[in-house]
């Protein structure tokens, strides 16, 4: 079988001519040289080089074989390349796949950052629940996820980045607004607004208030929406009371659209979540934004020195 050795050895021989300058060039002895040019011979039953007193020229087969042996040495040159540009990060695609909170109101601001030291990759981030990012890294559709929950997985590895907190809001009209602090029993007689099953939000807070005695669908629901902006401004034109994520409501809050209500004996503090297949290995594209997403995470508000002033604060 024909290998790559074989072929650079023949392309170098037919351009300079000569087995001593090949042999310089490719730093091999010359009875190497002669050896590989004699195996590449003996393999295609074909001479391809007439061997002179001073110098090497090409036969009519060697000439038909030298355009396309030329062509795979330099695919293979430029393959090597492109390896080699990729290894180093200077080419190369990263896939994402985050629910509502990170990949709305956190990724893109590093995915920037990331993108201004590594300009020439791709990266494309997609934005779902949190069910719909494990079931993308289950089918090798995204190469790594944040996820708002933890769910039951056992293919999957899920690392905490950082912690967000879910709380109570309101309108500014609502009766609790007044209030500014509720009772648990005090949740069943308002009307609410909560994101889709499958949320990572709603994950936790079906988890955290079924611990409590209050299995969610008791609670009067007065719809369910698909994304965090929507259920937000829903709240904020009275529509009902929701828990989300501080995170997301720091702008509305700021701007006094909508009230922090607190509930007596309550803590919805969660952690947001790296979600990696547990079976796959990460490109060193992945990896690098890994690793630089979770120093710049570390490092806290300096770390997110891009993200608005009422995010920066509430991180860690």
């Amino acid at each position: 079988m024909l290998n790559f050795r074989q072929l650079l050895t023949f392309v170098t021989v037919a351009e300079l001519g000569s087995f001593t300058k090949a042999a310089k060039k490719l730093y091999m002895t010359q009875p190497a040289i002669s050896w590989q040019i004699k195996s590449l011979e003996n393999e295609l039953g074909l001479t391809l080089l007439e061997r002179g007193d001073r110098q090497v020229t090409l036969t009519e087969a060697g000439r038909l074989f030298y355009t396309d042996a030329k062509r795979l040495t330099n695919l293979y040159e430029k393959l090597m390349y492109t390896i080699e540009e990729y290894k180093g990060l200077g080419k190369g695609t990263l896939k994402i796949g985050a629910s509502t909170i990170p990949g709305e109101y956190l990724l893109p601001h590093y995915i920037g950052r990331f993108k201004e030291l590594f300009p020439e990759i791709s990266i494309t981030l997609s934005i779902g629940d949190t069910r719909d990012v494990v079931e993308k890294l289950l089918m090798d559709s995204i190469h790594l996820g944040v996820t708002g929950a933890r769910p039951a997985e056992e293919k999957l590895i899920f690392r905490p980045l950082l912690e967000d907190e879910l709380i109570l809001i309101a309108g500014v009209q609502h009766p609790w607004a007044q209030a500014g602090e509720i009772s648990l029993a005090d949740l069943g007689q308002a009307k609410f607004v909560f994101r889709e099953e499958g949320s990572g939000t709603r994950m936790v807070i079906e988890e955290e208030l079924a611990a409590r005695g209050i299995p969610v669908e008791r609670l009067p629901v007065e719809m369910e929406l698909g994304s965090t902006r929507a259920v937000i401004t829903a709240v904020a034109a009275n529509l009902g009371v929701s828990f989300v994520s501080r995170l997301a409501v720091a702008d509305a809050l700021s701007l006094g659209q909508v009230r922090e209500i607190k509930v007596q004996g309550l803590d919805l503090r969660r952690h947001i979540y790296l979600a990696l297949h547990a079976q796959r290995t990460l490109s060193p594209l992945a990896n690098a934004f890994l690793e630089f997403l979770e120093e710049a995470v570390t490092r806290g508000p300096g770390g997110g020195n891009h993200l608005p002033e009422e995010q920066r604060q509430l991180l860690p």
